[in-house]
């Protein structure tokens, strides 16, 4: 097998270079599933409960689009409003199903206006003598059929005048009045108009995330809403709702993409490049790399496969895949140039002596990573399966273009100096010297420093708060900040109840009495949910309805139902209730800016209210976008352990194999153990919380760290086998895998680092841990692991076991 590789390694560096060029003239590129519910399995409750409410209510696919005017409640303000909205009407942008801004909102309190005047008048019939009565009865039922045909026609829609033509035909008084009215309706206070009347929200209702492009769509109504607010002189408009954190989130993905396929294998050539000044050993990490990332996307994309947000840390992960087997093959190689032996001898010697540690290390991060295949999330059986494969890929790939870094068609290196030393290699051997003479302070130590830090894990939290998915200063935080403090609470969430099939004034009554407990509840003094709108909102707003006589009182609610079912306010009340389904809804908008424990305490208590006795009962239920997005880690962190610990088991298991027993395995999996509880320690000490990214770190920095104890470990007992003497085969086989451990794990940290540019904190975090664990498992293989293995040896030896004489370092193996 050796022989044939470097036979054939010209045919195999064309073949991979070849492959490299196919798959870029190919040009496929993976796509993400823009939608929150990739995020969970597809029997989630959580979804289905959302799907169930949306085939009741229809979608709550909405971006609020705020700005501030000075002027907008003034016929020049209203015609702004009307002019952005069709900035962003369907015709613009195709995405748009329909537009509400407050231009085109109804008069909303003239339809109690003119009920309770037909209710005057029917009492006014019921008092009247009997000869007239009949002709007021007339009088009366011929103004209901004015009205209803004035509702039919297209001038009438919306069941009366709207804002705009009112605000027109206003005198300055009038204009006054209006605008208390306006800010004071429940049903545009805090939607589309804050208290003082300066600022409005236009609510843009957009297609299913699986028929449109939501960054598209989203860049669309930015650049609409920009050019509107240059074009008028006013401050930058703010758009927020779910479709635009997602449309960031997924952007922020994207840039990340070509920001490590660039700067990332860059980086990792360079540290290949500072190590072995070999331009040759510097193209073999990052020409396996690519050529994996390369096909990983045009197999996704021909099967017609898309990632998930929570996937994105796939292109840094499967970019470092190709460095532990590249550094190991390197190191060794230049050692044995050091050695004396020829460029071919050495060649033959080092294949031969690293096959076996790579094709485990390869097997076992295969099983680790598949290990995710037993989580019901879907994007962590995607994580798993896809890096599982990759990590088999990568090992391939670098066997087979290694030979002809070692012996390439002309010299693109420093050459190598036969019985040289490396500073690296020399420093290394007086640490093993140390770690050697001390082992018990090193192992005692090292327990005292980690434990203590381990613990920090038990304080992690997850981060439900996807506001905090984005750096402070990003623009949809701040759009988030500015809108919510002026209207209040974006973040939309549904209570839904069983309603029956028709409405009466005890179904008002209802949902009046849940509106007011849902305005007591309190948030650090402030309230709970800033917003809400139900039945009792949009048909008796102001109450004026309950306050007639029962009898009066369901004659008028028959009569505007009937109203609405003849115009297209028949959408909005649909919107509320659905009567073939028998439920309605409570339209809640909470702070998406407040604390995930917070908003998750508010939803709580809200959907108890809901179901207490006297209310709507236990079929009740809370969904919605904005409570959707609080969940999106709850899958990931309610199986982050069990695969964790399927990924240990596998990983343990083929330790095992490798090692013929489990003394070494459990010796071997201690630096990642450690290295694993480290990062989350510090995780939890210092505040960064579990989302969709750092959930895996723990799987990722078990697969990497695992790699160097493979070579470190398989060394050893080479060596041990040859020269039955501990110390010498202790000293032999580090002098090798050592500086290896050291240039795999800096080249590892450097490609992650990329992540700490990121927008995106998930992918920040994620980049800063995994970096940190790589580290501290190097420091484990290099410190602790032979320190343990010193260990072991002299309590083997007391115990009367035969015990290898000590030896000391050959003079001059030092060289790496």
């Amino acid at each position: 097998m050796t022989s044939t590789l470097i036979r054939l390694r010209y045919v195999a560096g064309a073949a991979v270079l070849g492959l490299m060029v196919a798959l870029l003239a190919l040009g496929r590129h993976v796509a993400y599933e823009q939608s929150i519910q990739s995020f969970f399995a597809a029997d989630d409750p959580a979804v289905l409960t959302y799907q169930s409410a949306s085939k009741s209510f229809g979608n709550d696919n909405v971006v609020f689009v705020g700005y501030d005017d000075p002027a907008l409640l003034t016929p020049e303000g209203i015609d702004r409003v009307a002019e952005l909205a069709r900035a962003l009407g369907h015709d613009r942008i195709d995405a748009v199903v329909d537009v509400q801004s407050l231009d085109a909102m109804p008069v909303l309190w003239k339809v109690d206006d003119n009920l309770l005047t037909l209710e005057t008048l029917r009492d006014a019939v019921a008092r009247a003598p009997t000869f007239l009565r009949g002709r007021l009865q007339r009088q009366l039922e011929g103004q209901v059929d004015a009205l209803k045909a004035q509702l039919k026609t297209p001038g009438g829609g919306n069941l009366l005048p709207k804002i705009a033509a009112e605000l027109k035909a206003a005198d300055p008084a009038g204009r006054a009045a209006l605008k208390e009215r306006i800010t004071r309706h429940p049903l545009f206070a805090g939607t589309v108009v804050d208290p003082t009347g300066t600022s409005t929200a236009l609510v843009v209702r957009l297609a299913s995330m699986a028929e449109q492009d939501p960054k598209r769509t989203i860049a669309e109504l930015r650049a609409a809403a920009d050019a509107f607010a240059e074009r008028h002189k006013l401050g930058r408009p703010a758009l927020v709702g779910p479709p635009v954190l997602l449309a960031d989130g997924f952007s922020a993905i994207e840039r990340d993409g070509r920001r490590l396929a660039l700067v990332g294998m860059l980086l990792i050539g360079l540290v290949t490049l500072s190590a072995t000044h070999s331009l040759w050993w510097a193209a073999v990490p990052i020409v396996a790399g690519w050529v994996v990332w390369l096909a990983t996307e045009t197999t996704l994309s021909l099967l017609g496969l898309k990632l998930s947000l929570s996937g994105g840390p796939l292109v840094a992960q499967i970019i470092v895949l190709t460095m532990p087997a590249a550094s190991h093959l390197a190191i060794h190689f230049r050692d044995a140039l050091r050695a004396g032996t020829g460029r071919r001898a050495a060649a033959v010697e080092v294949l031969g002596a690293v096959a076996a540690p790579i094709t485990w290390c390869a097997v076992t991060g295969a099983i680790g990573y598949g290990a995710l295949l037993t989580s019901n999330v879907v994007p962590i059986r995607q994580f798993g399966a896809i890096l599982a494969a990759c990590t088999l890929l990568a090992a391939v790939l670098t066997m087979a273009i290694s030979p002809l870094a070692m012996l390439p068609p002309f010299r693109l290196e420093l050459g190598v100096r036969a019985g040289s030393t490396s500073r690296v290699s020399a420093y290394l051997a007086r640490l093993t010297t140390w770690v050697v003479d001390h082992p018990t302070p090193i192992v005692v130590g090292t327990l005292l420093a980690v434990v203590p830090l381990a613990v920090g894990m038990f304080r992690l939290k997850y981060e439900s708060n996807y506001i905090n998915a984005f750096q402070p200063e990003s623009r949809v935080v701040e759009d988030y900040h500015r809108v919510e403090s002026r209207l209040g609470g974006i973040g939309v969430v549904s209570i839904v109840v069983p309603s029956g099939k028709s409405i009466d004034m005890g179904t008002i009554a209802k949902f009046r009495d849940l509106d007011a407990n849902l305005g007591k509840l309190r948030r650090d003094g402030a309230p709970a949910i800033s917003n809400k709108v139900s039945l009792a909102t949009v048909l008796d707003p102001d109450g004026r309805l309950a306050s007639l006589r029962p009898e009066s009182a369901s004659r008028a609610l028959a009569t505007k139902l009937e109203m609405i079912a003849a115009s297209p306010q028949a959408s909005l009340l649909r919107g509320f209730f659905n009567p073939e389904t028998g439920v309605a809804r409570v339209v809640a908008r909470v702070l998406e800016t407040q604390g995930a424990a917070a908003k998750e305490a508010t939803f709580t208590e809200a959907l108890a209210l809901a179901r207490r006795p006297g209310s709507f009962g236990p079929d009740s239920y809370l969904t919605g976008l904005s409570y959707l997005l609080t969940q999106t880690t709850r899958g990931v962190i309610a199986t982050q352990w069990s695969t964790f610990f399927w990924s240990t088991g596998g990983i343990l298991a083929m330790l095992t194999l490798a090692f013929r027993g489990p003394r070494l395995a459990a010796l071997a999996i201690v630096p990642t153990l450690l290295a694993v509880g480290l990062v989350l320690g510090l995780m939890g000490w210092l505040g960064i919380k579990l989302d969709i990214a750092t959930a895996l770190v723990a799987s990722v920095a078990l697969g990497l760290s695992v790699d160097d104890t493979f070579h470190c470990l398989l060394q050893f007992r080479r060596h041990r086998r040859e020269r039955d003497d501990f110390r010498s085969s202790l000293f032999a086989s580090y002098a090798v895998s050592g500086p290896g451990v050291l240039l795999s794990s800096l080249a590892v940290a450097a490609g992650f680092a990329v992540l700490r540019f990121s927008e995106f904190t998930p992918f920040f975090n994620f980049g800063t841990m995994v970096g940190i664990a790589t580290l501290g498992s190097s420091v484990g293989n290099l410190v602790l692991l032979p320190a343990c293995l010193a260990l072991g040896d002299r309590l083997t030896a007391r115990k009367g076991a035969p015990s290898p004489a000590a030896a000391e370092v050959p003079t001059g193996y030092v060289d790496a």
